[in-house]
């Protein structure tokens, strides 16, 4: 079983920071189709997000939930469904009085990574994740899955540089990685295709 492990803010969705409301909700263009055509290709789609909103008391966990359940409500449209959330509702700085631990869900920690792999039998070499920033990155370089870097309102130069250095290609967004790169199919129908 292969996956396409995604980022959320910045990566699916536009990145309004802290988004946590229906109405904040904003598909980057091309991506319900992307995600269908990923699925069709027999990637499990799971994404992992790093929700720190919840610790610093912005919005809570249930309203996180809520947000997926809309965005799954608008996928059927295209036929897809996100085979998981995985959420890491927590930040080092709101963290006293809980379980150290815990903070290696959050990117770049690996364990919500693992915790998929082996929930759904994931072969990671097998496997993709995209991202917007190094912290998305960073555990599937440890973990042997590829990675894809995407533009995003945190694209800099470091970060290009960052790429760079790590091989880690770079991609104006998940459409265009499904479109350009190898992921899906080396067939002319797919790089042609216009999202």
């Amino acid at each position: 079983m292969r996956a396409c492990f995604l980022d959320r803010d910045g990566t699916i969705n536009i990145d309004h920071d802290f988004v946590h409301k229906p109405e904040e909700w904003n598909w980057i263009p091309g991506v319900p189709k992307a995600l269908q055509l990923l699925q069709e290709q027999g990637y499990k789609l799971i994404v992992i997000t790093n929700q720190s909103g919840v610790a610093r008391g912005r919005f809570s966990l249930q309203q996180v939930d809520e947000l997926h359940e809309y965005a799954e409500e608008l996928l059927k449209e295209w036929g897809v469904e996100i085979d998981a959330w995985y959420i890491a509702p927590w930040h080092p700085e709101f963290h006293e009085g809980k379980d150290p631990e815990l903070l290696d869900e959050r990117k770049p920690g690996t364990a919500l990574f693992e915790k998929a792999a082996s929930e759904f039998d994931i072969d990671l070499d097998q496997s993709i994740m995209v991202g917007d920033k190094a912290t998305d990155l960073i555990p599937a370089i440890k973990l042997g899955i590829k990675p894809f870097l995407v533009e995003s309102r945190f694209t800099d130069d470091k970060l290009k540089s960052w790429a760079d250095e790590n091989e880690v290609p770079f991609y104006r967004d998940l459409p265009q990685i499904v479109a350009l790169s190898s992921i899906i199919s080396t067939s002319e129908d797919t790089k042609q295709h216009s999202f």
